[in-house]
């Protein structure tokens, strides 16, 4: 029997009045079999719907999968929780992790390189002894590059998985970040609202790998070559997270058509489907509506570069500075701007790797930095 989607899954659905619910409460849950995930992890697993908040700060409900090793913790201290953000990268519920964990090869083609390098990733984890939760942080209106849903979607994720008492999640369980590209994005949101969203959230270690640090960047970078595709996929997701900033009114006729033809799949599909070799400025309503003025301005306002907040943990984030996506100065940007805030931040720039091959190659220091910061449990965890 096929895993059924999001959208007709009764388990996903909203509940009402939600307003008064403290963000992360755990409104449903279900243990899965040992056999539901597609990439099978020596753990305990569930799926728990909890409450948070939309990339306008409304009150809904989306859906995280928890993974708690069956082996005992072996460390010292509490078994660590690490929260790892896939790339959702979707613009429907079906590109969500709750479901790409579970679904295998019933995804798309051009989806399932993808989706199999994070099923490896979440199961790697838990054979190294951490608990892992997984967040459909885009919510169920999957505002990819909505950078307050993806925050709230991540901090409250942490939040249920702790407060989830079949788990036994220990509250002073050293918390780790951990993202890449899309997923980076997400941690990076996270990290940087942290200490306004979530105070009460002691995080020991933030990972950003390949992280879109600045989305004009990334942009600029797409337009033009094999990857343009991007760019149509990019601004739709921002015309769906960001509706008040009405980003049709910049975008010639050609260009929302584009747009509307990928407003309802993933990155895979959308990216495969071209158009192909087309320039940003092709694109514009009139010159210069995307590329400057006050489109530009909101788009960076909407990056991690752009829209402030200091991570409270030490930082590392990867990058490879043969990027054809997301330019490593973007990131290097971003760096500098953690550590003039005062942030530990270790940036590693690995000469000559594609955004493709960065992910695989990357994942070694990654590992090492979280190993080092999870040993020890955070001091001071103010209760909620």
């Amino acid at each position: 029997m096929g895993v059924s989607r999001p959208d007709g899954d009764p388990f996903y659905a909203v509940p009402a009045n939600l307003q008064e619910k403290p963000d992360g409460t755990v409104l449903r849950s279900r243990h899965l079999p040992a056999d539901a995930l597609a990439e099978p992890a020596p753990a305990r697993v569930w799926q728990l719907l909890y409450k948070t908040r939309d990339n306008a700060g409304r009150a809904t409900a989306t859906v995280g999968t928890l993974l708690v090793p069956m082996a005992p913790w072996a460390g010292a201290g509490p078994r660590p929780l690490v929260s790892y953000q896939s790339p959702e990268d979707g613009l429907a519920t079906f590109c969500a992790p709750s479901y790409t964990l579970r679904a295998g090869s019933v995804i798309s083609d051009t989806t399932i390189g993808q989706a199999a390098f994070d099923r490896r990733q979440v199961a790697d984890a838990v054979r190294r002894g951490w608990s892992v939760m997984v967040p459909d942080y885009e919510g169920p209106r999957s505002e990819f590059l909505g950078a307050a849903a993806a925050a709230h979607g991540v901090l409250d994720g942490i939040r249920a998985a702790r407060s989830f008492h079949p788990a036994s999640v220990d509250r002073l369980a050293p918390i780790g970040l951990w993202g890449y590209s899309g997923g980076g994005f997400a941690t990076a949101s996270a990290a940087q609202k942290q200490s306004r969203y979530a105070p009460e959230l002691k995080i020991s270690g933030i990972v950003e790998g390949g992280v879109p640090a600045d989305l004009n960047a990334a942009l600029k970078a797409t337009s033009g070559q094999v990857f343009s595709s991007w760019m149509p996929f990019g601004l739709a997701a921002l015309r769906n997270a960001y509706p008040q900033a009405h980003v049709d009114r910049y975008l010639n006729v050609s260009a929302r058509g584009y747009m509307d033809a990928v407003a309802h799949g993933c990155a895979g599909d959308a990216v495969a489907s071209g158009p192909h070799g087309v320039r940003l400025e092709q694109f514009e309503a009139w010159p210069g509506s995307v590329t400057k003025g006050s489109f530009h301005r909101f788009v960076r306002d909407s990056s991690p570069v752009g829209f402030g907040g200091t991570p409270t943990a030490p930082v590392y984030m990867y990058h490879g500075t043969a990027d054809e996506l997301l330019p490593v100065g973007a990131a290097r940007e971003l760096a500098s701007q953690y550590r003039a805030e005062g942030a530990h931040v270790v940036l590693v720039a690995h000469e000559g790797q594609t955004h493709g091959s960065e992910q695989t190659y990357g994942v070694a220091g990654a590992v090492a930095f979280l190993n080092r910061h999870l040993s020890v449990p955070p001091h001071g965890d103010l209760p909620r």
